[in-house]
């Protein structure tokens, strides 16, 4: 009780009378190999108290601040910390935490007794941490390569209140096309090792009338979680793969421009449509590379009347079933590039601009280990492609920029080298 009562004396310090929050996301599954995780304490605790503004919601009452009683220790909480801790979940990047619940934690250790579990923590209710559970002791994301793992679920937008997909084989393709496959278990849980670092592609179509809703990037040595949804369609169609990012898709209302419904342009370039109402529509392809006024109508005509009318009558499409824009018509051209590094140096975290003489039109990250980024230009234009180093705050302050290496958009891909600047290695 001694620390009970030293703790509850701390908790002033900590009430806050609003919540505030921020968008974020944290991919990496908690995993004692990574340095991200090094400085955290890493452990399960069971919420008895709620501190500070509580929040009910659906039956369940939450507070970003709360009391918890210490269970099992991995790693960064010392021996003699106290069984009962308070866990702070308040701004930046609020979570609440639910009264009576059991959690895994990963905190950052602000004070005696005290823990930050705020700014994307993956700090979340203990039945629904398997994947971090399996990734705890850094078995699953060793080399040679890295890890993908996660879960697969049922239903339309967020992934975890839906129902998990067991026994669902997915297909991806790495960046020289080679196939890869996964199954989830009975958990929903899927799980590949040893893959090359770089960017993977999912192909989302798994039947007839349902499709997966996912793609992830692979780092060297390290585990990472990509989660993926079962989406239902009733029409589909497609650009080409790579465009999912670049571009937006939906079926305009032919009597009013201003009566439309979006559709899911996915990384391989297929594009899904449900619960499309009876009426007659256009496909329209927007993006920012075309500037406003200039879309590309099915298909593939800058000329709205033009366009392919589209019926749709009892959520399905008359006459045709897929809606494949012709290659030919796309006004969009991949850019692939690469970086050629002599020795490439932590110090930086590398972008990769498209620009013309007036702005940037592109600006894509490079992930370590990739063959090449790819960027979108408009075919026939004229650009330039420069590099950007952001720099490791904790090196240095200075960003390192690249000359600008011109580049034309055309349709053969070729392509384009570009040297880190010496300054930088």
């Amino acid at each position: 009780m001694t620390a009970l009562r030293s703790l509850v004396a701390i908790c002033c310090l900590f009430s806050s009378p609003a919540v505030f929050a921020c968008s974020c996301s944290n991919s990496t599954p908690i995993q004692r190999t990574s340095d991200h995780y090094a400085d955290r304490a890493v452990f399960t605790a069971h919420v008895v108290q709620l501190m500070g503004r509580i929040y009910n919601w659906d039956g369940k009452r939450l507070s970003s601040q709360v009391l918890a009683v210490v269970k099992e220790r991995y790693w960064g909480l010392p021996w003699y910390w106290p069984k009962i801790v308070i866990l702070d979940g308040s701004y930046p990047c609020d979570i609440a935490m639910e009264e009576g619940q059991d959690y895994l934690v990963s905190g950052h250790r602000w004070r005696y007794g005290v823990l930050g579990v705020n700014g994307c923590s993956r700090t979340q209710p203990l039945s629904m941490a398997q994947v971090d559970l399996r990734t705890l002791d850094g078995s699953h994301c060793a080399g040679p390569g890295g890890t993908v793992m996660g879960r697969i679920h049922r239903g339309r937008d967020s992934y975890r209140v839906n129902p998990i997909a067991p026994d669902l084989e997915m297909t991806f393709r790495d960046q020289d096309g080679n196939i890869y496959t996964a199954q989830s278990d009975d958990d929903g849980i899927y799980e590949v090792q040893h893959l090359a670092a770089g960017i993977y592609t999912l192909d989302s179509r798994i039947s007839e009338r349902q499709y997966l809703a996912g793609g992830f990037t692979v780092l060297d040595k390290v585990c990472g979680e990509a989660d993926a949804l079962v989406r239902e369609y009733e029409i589909s169609g497609r650009l080409f793969p790579g465009l999912g990012y670049h571009a937006s898709v939906k079926l305009q209302s032919v009597q009013s421009a201003e009566k439309w419904m979006p559709g899911d342009l996915r990384p391989d370039g297929r594009f899904y449509f449900n619960e499309v109402p009876d009426g007659e529509y256009f496909l329209v392809v927007s993006s920012v590379l075309q500037g406003a006024g200039n879309d590309l109508y099915y298909p593939g005509t800058s000329d709205r009347s033009q366009a392919t009318r589209i019926r749709i009558l009892n959520h399905a499409a008359v006459g045709a079933k897929e809606f494949d824009f012709k290659p030919e018509r796309i006004p969009f051209v991949a850019i692939p590039v690469t970086i050629d590094f002599a020795n490439e140096s932590a110090k930086f975290s590398w972008r990769i601009l498209l620009v013309t003489p007036n702005n940037i039109v592109e600006d894509e990250r490079w992930i370590p280990g990739a063959k090449y980024a790819t960027l979108y230009g408009l075919r026939g234009q004229s650009y330039a492609i420069r590099l950007l180093g952001d720099p490791d705050y904790t090196a240095s302050r200075e960003t390192c920029t690249s000359a600008d290496v011109p580049v034309k958009a055309t349709p053969e891909r070729k392509i384009v080298h570009v040297a880190a600047p010496e300054a930088c290695r």
